[in-house]
């Protein structure tokens, strides 16, 4: 069996263009990487597409030596840890510009507000240029109202710091392009879709707990509002999928409520709570069908990575689902938040030949649209574009 980490084990081969340098200099990338999910994956999708184009890793900076910082170290690359408790914005911010000067970068990549503000403020004593992707819209993670002040406090802040100090903001979407258009207004803006490898489910061994007989439904994401868990207990409680068993990977702070609803509509013996798995392609490859009921979504690479294993899909039509997803050619969209529509939508998904049909359409989709290799070499043009120059 290969890797079960297909995202980042491949290196892919970029050719360059003619009549400009072959070896970009050197470059960082800078984020969080407390939680691990799409972000994270795109970086380190990003590392294996710019190692095979260039001869070498960017630097990886991180504010956390968590999940992302191990797969990194995995790859061959080293994170470089930032302290996660600041002294002050500008301590921290001045040990960032000493780092980014000792490694001789010349652009830092950065993804979510702490590393938009933190290099921002770091150009003071070091300047370089910084494009910034936006991976989608700002999801409510606060419990109390002086957490969901202070959030609120983080997105100004990434606001003003992306207004006075990005070059080029990336969005993964058009949607997204709309929706930051008067925010970022006057900023140079790109579209680039991300991107997975090539892969097959023969790759990947099928998880023990998907049941045979059984329609095998996966639903992977943080357990929050957005993704819409509830709309898919709530789904399988309808008349035609009294055989659905629905695998809910990941973990978030409505895992309880998650539970008890399960519980309350009589279905808790069939809705699995897996938690965080290394091993989600196994889950993704293998299942039936695979869910993403989001209420809004950016790119998300559950969806890539369905698409690449010929997994057929509902998701709901809104935001990156709807620009990649054609209705009934690669996988059935649904109106957001209809649990109705979707219970529907998964009872005609219980043909074998549709399924098949509609997964076949996805791979093709995503290896000719949506792949890594396509992905890195749009970034290498940003990168060129911003480095050479840059005054």
């Amino acid at each position: 069996m290969q890797s079960e980490n297909p995202l980042y084990s491949r290196e892919v081969a970029v050719n360059p263009e003619p009549d400009v340098p072959s070896r970009l200099p050197p470059i960082a990338i800078c984020s969080v990487g407390e939680l691990f999910g799409g972000v994270e994956r795109h970086i380190l999708g990003a590392l294996s597409g710019l190692k095979a184009h260039s001869m070498h890793h960017p630097v990886l900076l991180l504010f956390h030596d968590g999940e992302l910082a191990a797969l990194a170290r995995e790859m061959g690359v080293e994170p470089i840890i930032l302290p996660l408790r600041n002294r002050s914005l500008w301590t921290t911010s001045r040990l960032l510009a000493r780092i980014l000067e000792q490694q001789q970068v010349r652009l830092v990549h950065v993804h979510g507000y702490k590393a938009t503000v933190f290099c921002a403020l770091a150009r003071q004593w070091y300047h370089l240029p910084i494009i910034r992707t936006e991976h989608g819209l700002p999801e409510p993670m606060a419990d109390s109202p002086v957490r969901a002040l202070r959030d609120n406090l983080y997105h100004l802040l990434e606001r003003m710091a992306t207004r006075s100090a990005v070059a080029t903001v990336c969005y993964v979407t058009k949607d997204l392009l709309t929706h930051y258009q008067r925010a970022y207004c006057g900023l140079r803006a790109m579209v680039i879709p991300n991107g997975v490898v090539t892969m097959h489910p023969s790759q990947f061994l099928r998880p023990f707990e998907l049941r045979d007989g059984c329609l095998n439904l996966v639903l992977a994401g943080r357990l929050n509002m957005v993704k819409g868990h509830h709309l898919a207990i709530e789904a399988i409680t309808v008349k035609g999928l009294s055989n659905a068993q629905l695998y809910i990977i990941g973990v978030g702070p409505r895992e309880a409520e998650l539970r008890a609803l399960a519980d309350a509509r009589g279905v808790g013996n069939r809705v699995h709570f897996l938690g965080f798995r290394r091993n989600i392609y196994g889950y993704i490859a293998h299942c039936d069908i695979m869910l993403m009921p989001s209420l809004h979504e950016g790119l998300p690479y559950t969806l890539l990575e369905a698409m690449a294993v010929g997994t057929p899909i509902v998701a709901s039509r809104v935001g990156g689902l709807a620009e990649v997803i054609e209705h009934g050619v690669s996988g059935l969209l649904i109106p957001p938040g209809d649990v109705m529509s979707l219970a529907k939508a998964i009872v005609r998904l219980k043909d074998p030949v549709l399924r098949r049909f509609l997964g076949n359409s996805a791979r093709h989709l995503q290896q000719t649209q949506y792949s890594l290799e396509a992905m890195t070499e749009r970034y290498i043009v940003a990168y060129r574009e911003l480095v050479f120059n840059d005054g």
